[in-house]
C-alpha cells in the first residue's frame, strides 16, 4: 500500500512540474565550440582566398580587378582568420567575449559586406547542409 501511495504522489508532482526545454541562446557556445572555431580558423582559413575570388566574380565581371581585389580581400581575410584563431586557442577556456564564448568578429547576419561566418568558408562539399544538391528520384 505504501508503494502504490508513493506511486501515486510521485505522478501527481511530476505531472505538474514544469520545465523549461527551451535551449538558451547561448548553450551551444562553449569553450570546446570556441576551441575548434579557432583550430579551423588557423588550419582552414586559408579558404578565404578562393571564396573572396568567388565573391567578387559573382559582384564583378572585370578579370584584372577579380585578380587584385581579390587577392588583396582575400589575404586581409586570410591575415584576420589566423588572428582571431590563434586569439581563440590561446582563451579557448575563458569566456572574454561579452561575457560568452561566441565569436568576437561581426557576422554576416550583422555585416553582409564585410562579415565573418563563424568557421571558415567550405570550397566545393558543404557539410552544413542536411541534404544534397544532386538528389534524382
Amino acid at each position: 500500500m505504501k508503494k502504490l501511495l508513493c506511486l501515486a504522489l510521485t505522478m501527481v508532482f511530476v505531472s505538474t512540474a514544469t520545465a523549461d526545454i527551451q535551449a538558451p541562446p547561448g548553450d551551444l557556445q562553449t569553450p570546446v565550440r570556441k576551441l575548434s572555431r579557432g583550430l579551423s580558423n588557423i588550419f582552414l582559413g586559408w579558404t578565404e582566398l578562393p571564396s573572396s575570388f568567388i565573391r567578387l566574380n559573382e559582384r564583378q565581371a572585370s578579370t584584372n580587378e577579380i585578380a587584385f581585389f581579390g587577392l588583396l580581400n582575400g589575404l586581409e581575410r586570410t591575415g584576420v582568420r589566423l588572428g582571431y584563431g590563434i586569439y581563440e586557442v590561446i582563451n579557448f577556456h575563458t569566456p572574454l567575449y561579452k561575457g560568452s564564448y561566441r565569436q568576437p568578429y561581426t557576422s554576416t547576419e550583422y555585416d553582409p559586406v564585410a562579415g565573418y561566418e563563424e568557421f571558415p568558408p567550405q570550397i566545393g562539399y558543404i557539410s552544413t547542409i542536411e541534404y544534397t544538391r544532386g538528389r534524382t528520384y
